[in-house]
């Protein structure tokens, strides 16, 4: 008894591991380069670019918001990179990914576009992170 219970667990153990080298059973560990999961850095950007702008009601908060943008088009320039050393697969879901965040960027950039002055300070910003996110697509 005890031996087909040690059998059954070496089993279990020795399809796991094929599965793991397979790349079975994660989806997201195709996805890391450099220690880095493209997909999570895509998310905190987007993230982050909407908690940012959610402050940006007048000239002055555009101003304050400008170094945070630039930080995040520089994460952008960081997830560019990295996703030249994803695997076909990872580089479509990242694709898929960016095909998703790509309405909701272009809505804040239109919505900063339409308040007076701040597309003068901050347009520039937001048009360099449209163009980036569309070089992941």
């Amino acid at each position: 008894m005890k031996l087909n219970h040690i059998l059954i667990t070496a089993a279990i153990l020795a399809l796991a591991l094929v599965l793991a080298a397979a790349g079975c059973g994660s989806s997201v560990s195709h996805l890391e380069t450099g220690g880095i999961n493209a997909n999570d850095l895509l998310d905190n950007l987007t993230d982050k670019t909407t908690r940012i702008l959610s402050d940006v009601v007048n000239v002055e908060a555009a101003k304050a918001a400008l170094p945070q943008l630039e930080a995040v088009n520089d994460g952008y320039d960081q997830l560019i990179d990295e996703a030249e050393d994803l695997s076909p697969n990872a580089r479509i879901e990242l694709s898929e990914q960016a095909r998703k965040a790509m309405p909701g960027l272009k809505e804040n950039a239109r919505r900063m576009n339409r308040m007076n002055g701040v597309d003068e300070i901050i347009g520039a910003e937001m048009n360099r992170m449209v163009t980036k996110l569309s070089k992941l697509l």
